[in-house]
């Protein structure tokens, strides 16, 4: 007996759609390594919850075996825009920065200084400054940016050295994403 050439395609659409239900989380979520719900930080919002979006960075540097690269400033800082002209200038830097760090943008003026979150980390030195966190939220290095600067601006070869040494190491990436 030959089978039908109908149900040859049921049982290839069935094992398809078992397959595809199978990688769906509790909720009807598709998961994998592409898939996350997590929404970057890149603007200074004095509005945010600080401490959410840092929660939420953690939960996304476990998840992807990333560091988290806190962003301390504000729209009124001149610095903060010409570091965000660095990175639009340099691309690459961009690319090594988003590829290691899940950055979060952490407002910092008068009105508002962020000041419970901010005590659980060593002293803004001035702004902008840099955090850098290990994929559980303990602080790793603090940086006051006015370090990588040069001439009077970011100094691109400065910004590098600074993303390279911060970068999670190869091992600590691949033992997170297992």
């Amino acid at each position: 007996m030959r089978p039908r050439p109908v149900a040859i395609l049921f049982l290839v659409l069935g094992s398809a759609f078992s397959f595809a239900q199978g990688n769906r989380a509790p909720g009807g979520q598709v998961t994998g390594a592409a898939d996350s719900s997590y929404v970057p930080v890149h603007k200074f919002d004095p509005k945010r919850d600080a401490a959410a979006d840092i929660q939420a960075a953690i939960a996304e540097a476990q998840r992807t075996g990333k560091r988290i690269l806190l962003d301390i400033g504000g729209d009124w800082c001149q610095y903060c825009h010409q570091m965000d002209q660095l990175f639009q200038e340099h691309p690459e830097l961009l690319e090594l920065r988003d590829k290691n760090f899940i950055t979060v943008a952490i407002y910092y003026g008068t009105d508002k200084k962020n000041e419970q979150v901010l005590s659980h980390y060593p002293k803004v030195e001035g702004i902008p400054h840099f955090y850098v966190l290990d994929s559980g939220g303990s602080v790793l290095h603090s940086q006051h940016l006015l370090e990588l600067r040069t001439g009077g601006k970011y100094d691109p070869d400065k910004m590098k050295a600074f993303l390279i040494k911060w970068s999670p190491s190869a091992a600590e990436s691949d033992g997170q994403n297992q």
